[in-house]
């Protein structure tokens, strides 16, 4: 292994593994196959921790070149010579800015989910994050790829997919972020992708290791959803708030079936949040046959496939669940007066499946205050996006590389001794 403070290089022959971001931390990902024949990015993401360190609610940053030069977003010298970037998964700490330096062709997980998602970063930092012709024609599927084979996993985001890299002398599979135990059957076996992927055989798996040296609140899905089933049977209120991760597909559909069997109608508010369920659904072939509601604030609402749209003043006496992106907390005292509701005693469920400092999206103390002054009780439910510890032997034997990079993690060294005692 090679290397400095901004990257490491690990060589296979003629390969070598550029790994820019995502070594012994979680999140900003950056990997770089760099040889004779091909050279390709896989991820390129937002370093949240060294955006923590530069910028918050008073200090914003000016361009994306300047995040750059704060090592928050890989460096222009990290693209030189880069013939393609590949994004596994849509959580910014892999999507980083698509407004990238020159022209190289960029394929994303979902190119309709990605314009949809963008269009809430209109403000603050994330305006950064846009590609610079505004405009997502230019980039591709990554299904659509000629010199990468790819292979959906589940994981928090949907879709996520992880990939595999043939150059002259090296087969690499790169992992991507990924969970083993799935909450819903609707997103692909993970363990079933790696073993298509690894098919003639792994010299280098790249692998995430998020959970490693964690302190984890362990549920598997089936404790998740007897959580769940509970809550919803001893709470008698009319009104039920909800926040999950928007991108969370296997998640959100998990409650809203446990909703529709405790009678509640589920709702979204926002239409971002309600537009990206919609795409979403409809990309995996998910019938909805019971009520699915949108409640727009305005007039101009766009046709939602999957929604039925009503006004939440018409709904006053009808048992429902309101889907609220966490950063809208300020939203439920409305929605309780249009309700009729007061809002002691409400509850409100939030089910994360990263930790909230992997984004940064919030602060989670100031949703606490909030819903202590309006009196609502909060249950925050983890379910993680990522596989466990005891899940890497699982990996190690369905892939069989010969040597493992670990990344997006704080324990490497962990990573290696326990892949060399199961080798």
């Amino acid at each position: 292994m090679l290397g400095s403070k901004t990257m490491r290089t690990f060589i296979q022959g003629k390969t070598k593994i550029e790994v820019y971001g995502g070594f012994n931390t979680v999140g900003g990902n950056c990997i770089v196959i760099n040889s004779p024949s091909l050279k390709v990015m896989l991820d390129q993401g937002v370093n949240f921790t060294q955006l923590k360190k530069f910028y918050g609610f008073s200090i914003q940053p000016d361009s994306v070149e300047e995040l750059r030069e704060m090592k928050v977003l890989p460096l222009r010298e990290a693209y030189d010579g880069v013939e393609e970037v590949y994004i596994t998964h849509l959580h910014l700490d892999h999507l980083g800015s698509l407004n990238i330096p020159g022209e190289i062709q960029t394929y994303l997980p979902s190119k309709d989910v990605a314009e949809i998602l963008s269009k809430s970063w209109w403000f603050g930092w994330k305006q950064h994050l846009l590609p610079k012709t505004l405009s997502f024609l230019n980039f591709r599927d990554l299904e659509e790829s000629k010199k990468v084979q790819c292979a959906r996993v589940s994981h928090s985001a949907f879709p996520s997919y992880a990939l595999r890299v043939d150059t002259d002398d090296a087969s690499i599979l790169y992992t991507g972020d990924l969970r083993l135990s799935t909450p819903h059957n609707v997103s692909s076996n993970s363990l079933e992708s790696l073993e298509k992927l690894s098919r003639d055989g792994i010299d280098v798996l790249i692998v995430e290791g998020t959970n490693f040296g964690r302190r984890m609140n362990y549920l598997t899905p089936s404790q998740f959803k007897t959580l769940l089933r509970e809550l919803l049977e001893k709470y008698k209120r009319k009104l039920l708030f909800i926040s999950t991760h928007s991108l969370d597909l296997e998640v959100t559909l998990t409650i809203l079936e446990l909703l529709w069997k405790s009678k509640y109608i589920p709702i979204f508010e926002n239409i971002y949040y309600a537009q990206l369920l919609d795409i979403m659904i409809s990309k995996v072939n998910y019938t909805v046959d019971k009520e699915l509601l949108f409640t727009p604030r305005t007039s101009k609402v766009r046709v939602l496939e999957n929604f039925e749209i009503a006004l939440l003043e018409e709904l006053k006496d009808v048992k429902k669940a309101i889907f609220v992106p966490m950063y809208a907390i300020k939203d439920l005292k409305t929605i309780a007066e249009l309700s009729n509701e007061t809002t002691d005693g409400l509850v409100h469920i939030i089910v994360t499946g990263e930790p909230l400092s992997e984004e940064w999206i919030i602060e989670e103390r100031k949703i606490i205050n909030w819903l202590k002054l309006l009196g609502i009780t909060s249950y925050r439910i983890h379910l993680s996006g990522h596989y466990h510890p005891y899940e890497f032997k699982e990996i190690i034997q369905v892939v069989k590389p010969k040597k493992v990079i670990p990344v997006h993690t704080t324990a490497p060294r962990t990573i290696v001794q326990l892949f060399n005692r199961l080798r």
